[in-house]
């Protein structure tokens, strides 16, 4: 759970997919602003987009899922990031076919490839990290088991309207050639002031977040989810090692239903 960018897909997770109607579909397209509070003032440090795509992935339809997230160039000389994550989903359930991502920040490099085998229920998977030699792995891929990108995706099937203040929702993901069992707690309804769309009606809930070099362990994050046919995430605050991170859409495209129906 090293990189920054992995860290913000964290927000975005659950336990499973309540049915073949999905809340998006593809040609939608959420870019977010990343914002790090520095010395007293919140400082627009980069971006994130995620986007939905129509693919064929050995012959079966799915949908891709695609992840990038950079810097902006004036901050590039102090801490640069460029970072690509792409997944092949089931149209059905979304479960992951396959799985890449390209991590380039501040000097860290690292390439993940992973292969769903279903029928024998294990995962290949390809790793490279900096200069390091490629590592070739297999684990068992566990059911309900999602990558973080796919999981984005799949938590937007969550039925929070049925979801009790503080409950607890299982999550299962996939990183680093390692299967992490979780949950998010759901704290109920807010209205958030959004800067260009007014008072928009939200479902909020907290990640359990594992130890990394961004985060800290625990429920020290908080997700707004538009309480919409939508549920798309709006706006993300959270407490990191040093100072704090937020996150705002900023842009949106190609949604399946308007926003706040």
């Amino acid at each position: 759970m090293r990189q920054v960018f992995l860290s913000i897909l964290l927000v975005v997770v659950a336990l499973s997919i309540k049915g073949q109607t999905h809340p998006f579909k593809a040609g939608e397209s959420l870019r977010y602003g990343i914002y790090y509070y520095l010395m007293g003032v919140w400082v627009g440090a980069g971006e994130v987009t995620f986007s939905v795509h129509d693919d064929i992935f050995l012959g079966k339809d799915c949908y891709r899922f695609k992840g990038y997230g950079t810097t902006y160039s004036r901050y590039d000389w102090f801490f640069q990031v460029r970072d690509t994550y792409e997944s092949y989903a089931s149209k059905k359930d979304l479960r992951p076919f396959r799985f890449k991502r390209d991590v380039s920040e501040g000097g860290f490099y690292f390439y993940e490839d992973n292969l769903y085998n279903y029928r024998d229920s294990v995962i290949y998977s390809v790793l490279k990290v900096k200069e390091n030699p490629v590592e070739l792995d297999t684990f068992d891929v566990l059911r309900n088991s999602f990558d973080v990108l796919s999981l984005v995706y799949a938590s937007r099937n969550i039925d929070f309207a049925h979801k009790e203040i503080g409950e607890k929702i299982p999550i299962r993901m996939v990183v680093d050639q390692e299967i992490f069992e979780l949950h998010i707690r759901f704290l109920g309804t807010d209205t958030y002031d959004h800067d260009d769309l007014g008072e928009v009606e939200c479902y909020v809930f907290a990640p359990l977040l594992v130890e990394g070099t961004i985060f800290k362990a625990g429920e020290r994050m908080k997700v707004w989810v538009t309480k919409d046919r939508n549920l798309i995430p709006i706006y993300i605050e959270s407490q990191i090692r040093v100072g704090s991170i937020r996150s705002e859409l900023k842009e949106y495209h190609g949604l399946k239903f308007p926003l706040g129906s």
